[in-house]
């Protein structure tokens, strides 16, 4: 063996080698231990990094689902916003058409009444002819009497009848003035009552929508989508045809159907889950008249969506 390391062999002779044995075997065992507390040293090292890491992806995975279970409660919220302002604006817009067809009604009543103005208007014109014509012809007569002044004696008897006949006419005459007058007035006061009646009416049916929505709102929670089926109906009018378009629960497009298709689905989705949200989308262009748009939505409404069923409960259990 060279001087670089201890001779460890038992069997030497020298005694030397019994004397240096077990220095140099501490020594190689103390290396040993060294390397292992170092390697646990390394290895405790790592495992709390590893551990710190572990920690850190856990956070951050609770994070994500937090933010994730957030972000979905907003986006349900704005849904059910959106739905509400949408049905919303349906109201509004059947309002309007409700309003616009009244305004029709009005102006036709009015055009008739303007009419009738102007057939009494004629007439009275007519009168007046007849009474000029009349003048014109009692002056004639007049001056037929003067150019046949020899012939009095004899037309004194026709002088008189005429005279009566113009008395006649002229009574006549101011009778129909009189009766034209006082239709004249009953048509100007039967035209201030009818609008005063228009805006009572008007007036009345605001405050009864009005007392009708705080009432319901005082009494009923607000209609809502949450937790309900949405069953989306569009409806609109074009060249004289009915155009009904229907998206079920689960479905992603609108598919064009006929009135009693759509019945057909709305009531096997009720016979399943009586609890139907029916959503009616207006289009803005819609063509419909308001009688036409209520009398379809509140068939959908009356039938399927799930407030009015409730609302139609409770009106059977108070009777």
């Amino acid at each position: 063996m060279d001087g670089s390391f201890v001779d460890l062999r038992l069997n030497q002779r020298s005694g030397q080698g019994e004397d240096s044995f077990w220095p140099s075997f501490t020594d190689i065992m103390t290396v040993i231990v060294m390397i292992f507390m170092l390697a646990m040293v390394i290895l405790l090292l790592r495992n709390m990094e590893l551990l710190n890491q572990l920690r850190a992806t856990i956070a951050a995975e609770q994070q994500a689902a937090e933010l994730a279970r957030t972000t979905g409660e907003e986006n349900a919220t704005l849904e059910e916003k959106l739905i509400a302002r949408e049905y919303e604006l349906s109201m509004l817009r059947m309002q309007q058409m409700r309003m616009d067809e009244r305004a029709e009604e009005q102006e036709a009543a009015i055009a008739s009444q303007r009419h009738q103005i102007s057939n009494l208007s004629r007439e009275r014109d007519q009168l007046d002819t007849q009474v000029a014509r009349l003048t014109r012809e009692g002056d004639l007569q007049r001056n037929q009497l003067t150019q046949a002044n020899r012939h009095i004696e004899q037309l004194n008897t026709t002088l008189d009848q005429l005279n009566q006949q113009q008395t006649l006419t002229q009574a006549d005459l101011e009778a129909l003035r009189l009766a034209y007058s006082k239709q004249e007035e009953a048509l100007t006061t039967a035209l201030s009552r009818n609008e005063e009646t228009s805006q009572e009416l008007s007036d009345l049916q605001l405050n009864y929508s009005d007392l009708q929505i705080k009432y319901d709102k005082l009494l009923r929670p607000a209609r809502t989508p949450k937790g309900k089926t949405l069953v989306e109906v569009r409806y609109a009018k074009a060249g004289g045809k009915y155009l009904i378009d229907y998206r079920g629960p689960g479905e992603s497009e609108f598919k064009r159907i006929s009135q009693q298709r759509l019945d057909d689905k709305l009531t096997r989705l009720k016979a399943k889950d009586n609890n139907l949200y029916i959503k009616v989308i207006l289009p803005k262009d819609s063509g419909l008249s308001y009688s036409e748009a209520w009398s379809f939505t509140n068939h959908l409404h009356k039938n399927y969506d799930y407030y009015f069923q409730e609302e139609a409960l409770k009106e059977r259990i108070v009777e």
